[in-house]
This record gives C-alpha cells, sequence and structure tokens, in this order.
C-alpha cells in the first residue's frame, strides 16, 4: 500500500517536471526560456500543493486499481504513541493519512528545492533582463539594473556614463518595432545588435549568453574522459586523448577518413610510400 502511493506519487510529479529535465540535458541553452518553464513548473506544483485533497483524490482511486489487482488491502501502517522510525499522524481514513505522509511532504520538497536551486540563476539574470528586446518594458527597476550592472561587470564594459545612455537607445529602439517582430532569445538580440553601434550592450548579450543554466556540458565530457581514460590508456597523451574526446561526444558529425588519411600521409616523410 504505501509503495503504490509512493510510486504513483512520483509517478504524478515526475510528469510535471519532466520537460525541465529533457531542457536542461541539451547542449545550448536559452536561459530566459529555461526560467520561464521552471516558473511554470512550479506555478503547477503549487496548484497541485494549494488543490492537494482533490488531486490526490485522483491517485488514491489509481491506488485503488493497483492495489485490487494484488489483493492488497487499503490499510494504513501500525500507529503508536511513540514513532520515530516512520509518520505518525493520528488518522483513521487511508486517504487522509497517505495524503500527509507522502504526497504533501513530496510536493513541499519538490518546490523548496526548485526554487533553491534556480533563485540564484534568477537573480542574476534579472539585471540583464531589459536587454531582451522581447522584455524591455517588463523590467521595472532599469535605473538600479543597469547600476548593478555596471558595478558587477565594470572590468568588462565602460564607464556608467557611457552604459546608461547606450542601453536606453537599445530599449528605445525595440519599443518602436513591431511586437511580433521582437526577438525574445539572448542569440537572436545578439545578432541583431551592431557591436560598433552598441559596443557596451553587445558585451553583456555575450556574457548573458555565456551564462550556464546547468552543468550537464561539463559532467558530460567527464563521463566521456572516465570511459576513454582507462588503465590500458593511461600514459595517452592529451592531443590524442582531445581527440577521442571530441570523436566521442560529438558522433553526429560527418568525418571524411580519406581527408583524414592525406594529412597523416602528409605529416611526416616516409621511406616507402603508404599505401592502403
Amino acid at each position: 500500500m504505501h509503495v503504490f502511493n509512493a510510486a504513483l506519487v512520483m509517478q504524478h510529479t515526475s510528469g510535471i517536471n519532466l520537460p525541465v529535465s529533457k531542457l536542461l540535458q541539451k547542449k545550448e541553452l536559452d536561459i530566459f526560456a529555461v526560467i520561464e518553464l521552471i516558473d511554470s513548473v512550479l506555478d503547477i506544483l503549487r496548484q497541485n500543493r494549494s488543490n492537494c485533497e482533490n488531486v490526490f483524490h485522483k491517485i488514491f482511486d489509481q491506488v485503488k486499481n493497483e492495489c485490487g489487482k494484488y489483493d492488497a488491502p487499503l490499510l494504513i501502517p501500525r500507529r503508536c504513541k511513540s514513532q520515530i522510525f516512520r509518520d505518525n499522524y493520528p488518522s483513521d481514513d487511508p486517504v487522509h493519512f497517505f495524503r500527509k505522509t507522502i504526497f504533501v511532504p513530496y510536493l513541499d520538497y519538490l518546490i523548496v528545492n526548485m526554487e533553491d536551486r534556480f533563485f540564484g540563476q534568477k537573480q542574476k539574470c534579472r539585471s540583464l533582463w531589459g536587454l531582451i528586446p522581447k522584455y524591455c518594458d517588463a523590467s521595472p527597476d532599469t535605473a538600479q539594473d543597469l547600476q548593478r550592472l555596471v558595478e558587477i561587470y565594470q572590468e568588462d564594459i565602460g564607464p556608467r556614463a557611457a552604459v546608461v545612455p547606450e542601453v536606453q537607445r537599445w530599449v528605445n529602439k525595440w519599443k518602436k518595432e513591431d511586437v511580433s517582430t521582437v526577438l525574445s532569445s539572448t542569440i537572436e538580440a545578439l545578432c541583431a545588435c551592431h557591436v560598433d553601434i552598441y559596443p557596451n550592450v553587445y558585451m553583456l548579450l555575450t556574457i548573458l549568453g555565456t551564462l550556464p543554466v546547468s552543468t550537464a556540458t561539463s559532467e558530460r565530457n567527464f563521463s566521456t574522459m572516465r570511459c576513454l581514460k582507462t588503465y590500458l590508456r593511461s600514459s595517452i597523451g592529451n592531443e590524442r586523448m582531445t581527440g577521442l574526446a571530441l570523436l566521442s561526444i560529438h558522433k553526429d558529425r560527418q568525418i571524411d577518413s580519406e581527408k583524414i588519411t592525406n594529412g597523416f600521409v602528409a605529416s611526416s616523410n616516409r621511406r616507402s610510400d603508404f599505401v592502403l
């Protein structure tokens, strides 16, 4: 009974978190798209939390069907006056007991951990939010954001007297554009930004485009290195190691074997002809 409840609760919440899990595994991510998706997932989890009775009632109906398949009784665990190894809520109703012991704590755990994990990312992007054409009007504290940008990235951009007018020109430019043509991603904004006209904005957009959303790419590199750097390859050089790692990571790229062979043949003088 306890196992069925836990499994179906995890199935329900995993379906909500599945798009985030898939998106964070990709190589090229737009940080604003990720933040929007995470905010929407958190909204759904909070709605489930506020309406936990109705949501869990539907989950418990599935639990009843699974228990009926295996002739498992719908009983709650034995309760006593003092219990330290598991929850001991005073309830005689299985729906009420498992909702308070499994569903609600698990939802609270997911919401708190997702907020803690991505709160720092949102704070980093808040100052740069107004540089994206789609969100130029959505940034409420433009003056404070500019001051924060100048303080954080003062080594990469010009003085405040030059940055503030330049950002204002950039924002005013996109306010005049049609809403349907306004750019919504960092890469699109970076391609549309003229480096000679908006040098500081171009540098800030470059920084924004390189902010890491997750550590999936670096973890993928270390996993590849573990597979390649075996005991039999303990003396492998850096150049060969890098080549094997690139071949392993970028498997989708087509390789011209004839070009590689010609380059290998021409790399050194040989006494006899190299014949395949």
